[in-house]
């Protein structure tokens, strides 16, 4: 049997601990290994004592003085030490501004004595004391005349937090001058310039150790404006009562309606009417809401055979309203609400999670591609994808009109006249991202002078247009690229010359769609300009050997903006009247033709003109 526990670790020492030389002095606590049993059984018993009288036995005494001695050498230590203090100096700072001591210039909730509470408190483990960890000094808080509840009661009434918040944010009865206010504004927080501030001081909750401000601003309503409760209506209804001030307000409302089956828990435990004193006493109908201004307006007038449980036929039972359970973030879905209430065949309504901007218009979402799916940007992510900056240039029917034409928030398009084939044209489309429209009017009139008359006589000779207007392309995705440039350089060599089979030039004519102010009207397509921002990316197409996968791109700007000027020609002979279509060049529009306010004007002919359209 072995008498002694020997061991050649006894022989090793503590050594530098810090890469590239230095000692943390850690372990802070170094222990001889036991040497015998008898040392051995000593550390055993002494961590098994009983949990009485103190707690934890004879051996929380002994550990106490370890930790004591530990903590004592760590906070002596540099940096880690210091550090420590720092911060709980700092989080003593973010505790909120309240009624309470003070001591060397700062309130006692906020401030640290250094650790000296702390190594108090760790020397009384186990004792049952407890002592705060705020204040300079062990005793700030522990003092009386220190305490919240002592401070309050001992105040004057003016100097009372609560009684001057009330006074500064509703009775607006102490102002910037008053005796008290610079006292309350640095002491307590108060913030007596802003009306939409209770309270404004340096740290507190709102900091971040102690680095920052706490702002607690007023209730505000959905527009952001402060709520001042004293603007609230008083709701007076049919059946109403005084309050405790003598003013009318509304009381329990009057109604016909079966409780037992709306309200409370009476479903769940066959609470009948009578059960629930409702039945027998005075109750007539509730009115339904009459405007923004009042809660409940005053009752109904009795109409008769009305059906009163109507008037809430548009509204959720309560045994709806007990079976709904709330939303989880990340949950899917949205529950229509209207398909709860009474009677769900009244309620107008559309199924709005399938109409939205995405999928209306197909204008496409680029950030919804999941993010398994990001880092392979060449396979397509349809969804993100602009339905009409994925279209190619198209051959169609010119007797299919706007018929086939992508839906767009604005109709945009241009469709040239095939030379050889007038009953075709060949269609871009872009999305209708316009800007800078100009639509320049301007008449003709000829100066002539007869002998002896110093004056200019004027014959009308004809009239010009010119539009001029803007739009963009805008790539969403790396595949709309292709379409895009196609498009556009076919709609730029519309304004080259085009030659029929015995080599003569021909020019081409453009029907532009803008919405309805253009419709398909035919005209010359005079000029387009095309403009980079320096502000746009440009697709620089970078392939091996950063490893990218771009063989199938160009180096080319990702936006574009370009400026158009046409000049319309008019489907309809022009001339002076509220229907003729000049502006709105859709026949039959809407918005022309002869109205009850507005009669036609008669047009005076002055001179002779002619224009090129073709006449009805």
């Amino acid at each position: 049997m072995l008498k002694d526990l020997t061991s050649n670790l006894t022989d090793l020492r503590y050594d530098k601990d810090i890469r590239g030389g230095g000692y943390s002095g850690q372990p802070f606590i170094k222990r001889s290994a036991p040497k015998t049993k008898n040392q051995l059984n000593s550390l055993s018993t002494e961590a098994l004592s009983l949990d009485y009288p103190i707690r934890g036995g004879s051996y929380e005494e002994l550990a106490a003085r370890e930790d004591f001695a530990r903590i004592d050498r760590f906070l002596l230590s540099y940096p880690q030490g210091k550090a420590f203090l720092d911060k709980q100096k700092g989080l003593m700072f973010s505790n909120p501004k309240i009624e309470t001591g003070q001591s060397g210039g700062f309130a006692n909730t906020r401030a640290y004595s250094d650790g000296r509470n702390l190594m108090t408190q760790i020397a009384e483990g186990g004792t049952g004391f407890h002592h705060p960890n705020a204040g300079t000094t062990l005793q700030d808080l522990e003092f009386t005349q220190n305490k919240y509840e002592y401070i309050v009661s001992h105040k004057t009434k003016e100097q009372n937090r609560l009684v001057s918040l009330v006074n500064f944010k509703i009775n607006n009865k102490v102002t910037s001058d008053s005796p008290f206010a610079n006292n309350i504004a640095t002491n307590l927080g108060i913030n007596t310039f802003d009306k939409g501030e209770l309270f404004f001081y340096t740290g507190g909750p709102g900091s971040v150790y102690g680095l920052g401000n706490t702002i607690i601003q007023r209730a505000t309503n959905n527009l952001g404006a402060p709520i001042n409760t004293q603007d609230a209506p008083s709701f007076i209804g049919p059946n109403y009562k005084n309050d405790v001030y003598g003013n009318e307000v509304q009381a329990r409302p009057i109604t016909e309606i079966n409780y037992s089956n709306l309200l409370g828990l009476s479903p769940t435990f066959n609470i009948t009417d009578s059960e629930n004193e409702i039945e027998g006493s005075n109750i007539s109908n509730i009115s339904q809401q009459s405007s923004p201004q009042f809660i409940r307006a005053d009752k109904a007038p009795i109409v008769q055979n009305f059906d009163t449980d109507n008037l809430f036929n548009y509204t959720m039972g309560y045994n709806q309203i007990r079976k709904k359970q709330q939303s989880l973030p990340g949950t899917l879905g949205v529950t229509d609400f209207r398909n709860d209430v009474i009677d769900p065949s009244i309620v107008a309504k559309s199924n709005y999670k399938e109409y939205n901007i995405t999928t209306r218009v197909g204008i496409g979402n680029p950030g919804a591609r999941p993010a398994n799916l990001r880092t392979d940007i060449n396979t397509p992510f349809e969804s993100g994808q602009d339905t009409i900056n994925m279209s190619d240039v198209t051959s169609r029917d010119d007797k299919n009109g706007i018929v086939g034409f992508p839906r767009d928030l604005v109709k945009f398009a241009f469709e040239t006249i095939n030379n050889n084939n007038t009953s075709k044209t060949t269609a871009t489309f872009f999305r209708a991202f316009l800007t800078g429209y100009n639509d320049s009017h301007s008449a003709e009139w000829a100066a002539s002078r007869y002998t002896g008359r110093g004056e200019n006589f004027y014959t009308y000779q004809g009239f010009d247009r010119i539009v001029n207007f803007n739009f963009k392309i805008a790539a969403q995705s790396k595949q709309e690229m292709r379409f895009l440039y196609r498009k556009l350089n076919y709609l730029l060599s519309t304004l080259y010359p085009d030659y029929n089979s015995a080599g003569f030039m021909r020019g081409n004519i453009t029907k532009l769609t803008i919405g309805d102010l253009f419709v398909r009207t035919p005209g010359i397509l005079e000029q387009l300009q095309l403009n980079v921002d320096d502000q746009y990316a440009w697709e620089i197409a970078m392939d091996e050997p950063e490893g990218g996968d771009s063989k199938d791109m160009l180096e080319t700007p990702q936006i574009m903006d370009v400026g158009v000027q046409f000049k319309p020609i008019l489907n309809t002979l022009p001339k002076t009247g509220i229907d003729s279509p000049i502006l709105l060049t859709s026949p039959n529009n809407k918005y022309l033709g002869q109205t009850n306010n507005n009669p036609p004007t008669p047009s005076v002919e002055v001179g002779q003109g002619s224009f090129g359209a073709p006449l009805d």
